[in-house]
């Protein structure tokens, strides 16, 4: 059975939110620039992430203009990671995700 790669089947705001910022690492990046780190170089060290897939989540975000890529050098071309006010309303969600896991994840996996 092929898995399925989006939620478009579904008539609902909640699979509509996951289609742009519930994949692996997306959450992630789009805090990592939401506390400082704005250029590729910066949210790839503070995160880990290999450069494909941070390429790829930069890329969905730009194109739902939940970050807006912003060119600070001619060259070469490099560019900077901004929130729009789009991937700032967002941020909120994922506190509350933080906060949950900080409550019902975190604490089992110390045991």
């Amino acid at each position: 059975m092929a898995l399925r790669k989006n939620f478009d089947h579904l008539d609902n705001p909640l699979a509509d939110a996951l289609g742009v910022v519930g994949e692996w690492w997306t959450p992630l990046v789009i805090t990592s620039i939401a506390g400082g780190s704005h250029r590729f170089e910066e949210i790839q060290a503070s995160l880990g992430i290999a450069r494909n897939i941070l390429t790829d989540r930069l890329t969905t975000l730009v194109a739902h203009e939940v970050v807006e890529k912003r060119q600070y050098s001619d060259k070469p071309k490099r560019y900077e990671y901004h929130l729009t006010k789009k991937g700032k309303d967002v941020l909120p969600a994922f506190e509350l995700l933080a906060a949950w896991g900080a409550k019902w994840v975190t604490p089992g996996k110390r045991k």
